[in-house]
């Protein structure tokens, strides 16, 4: 195909599309940035690893932050992109719980506003991922940009997520949930089991162990089921993951390829701390 008709995808790195999937797609990423003091690091997983990331984190007397990229950074791989292609659609995580969609927002303007769209996917990590493989297979199947862009519509739609966290510590620093909801849950040992959908943070369940809500999160999950995607996510907590794989084993979809284990981004990993497990699912379309 020529490149005047070529559409390309850029996403940010909270959004957790793994790196084969990205390279299969020629998806270009913007990093996302975390910070350990004077130190900043692009969220790519090259520059910053999980294992050392997870290693600063526990070592680390001051928590570490997180940081859009600037306009800059994201006009450059915007540029880049627009070179291999007549559009661009960039992906970045909610507009609720990150700065990064104002940033690009912002690149694309200074880039070509008419030939960028930036797309504000509602939530984050793989339930933000699902929608871009939704355009992927879109484009495959000779899509235009606007029937990408409804195809992305319906994909977000049917795409959730949930996560308990490990502690509610790293979240209560970040200021991502409500402090009355973090102040209860630390003192009763309550988990919330935090969701982003739309833009909207919720935490409206709760349970007594990460036990517990696991086995929440599998019963709301099993009333989405038929699953054309799950990404079961974790931070640095493997032994929680496959125990939510093995809950929701029997509603796996189909394509084993469609079923991920995620150590999420750093980026995400700085808010939810350690020993954190949720998953992200693609429902499939109600008839």
């Amino acid at each position: 195909m020529s490149t005047a008709h070529r559409i390309k995808f850029v996403c940010d790195s909270a959004i957790d599309l793994p790196a084969a999937w990205r390279a299969r797609w020629n998806i270009s990423l913007i990093p996302v940035f975390v910070n350990f003091g004077d130190e900043s690091f692009p969220d790519d997983g090259v520059s910053l690893t999980h294992d050392e990331f997870y290693r600063r984190l526990a070592e680390s007397k001051v928590p570490p932050t997180t940081s859009a990229p600037s306009a800059g950074v994201a006009a450059d791989v915007l540029s880049q992109a627009l070179s291999e292609a007549n559009h661009v659609i960039a992906f970045t995580i909610s507009s609720a719980v990150s700065s990064t969609y104002n940033a690009v927002r912002l690149a694309a303007r200074q880039v070509s506003a008419e030939r960028i769209t930036v797309y504000d996917t509602g939530t984050l990590s793989m339930a933000a991922g699902w929608q871009i493989v939704a355009a992927c297979e879109a484009r495959e199947r000779g899509a235009n940009l606007n029937g990408i862009l409804d195809a992305v519509a319906a994909a977000r739609a049917r795409a959730e997520v949930w996560a308990v966290p490990g502690s509610l510590d790293y979240l209560r620093r970040g200021g991502r949930v409500n402090w009355i909801v973090s102040s209860v849950g630390t003192l009763l040992q309550i988990k919330p089991i935090i969701t982003v959908k739309d833009g909207v943070v919720d935490s409206k369940q709760r349970a007594r162990t990460v036990k517990k809500a696991m086995e929440s999160i599998a019963e709301v999950i099993r009333r989405r089921a038929p699953l054309e995607g799950l990404a079961i996510l974790h931070t640095n907590a493997p032994d929680l993951a496959e125990q939510m794989r093995a809950l929701l084993a029997d509603i796996a979809p189909s394509d084993a390829e469609r079923t991920l284990i995620l150590n999420v981004a750093a980026a995400i990993g700085v808010h939810f701390g350690p020993g954190s497990v949720g998953a992200a699912i693609l429902s499939a379309p109600r008839e």
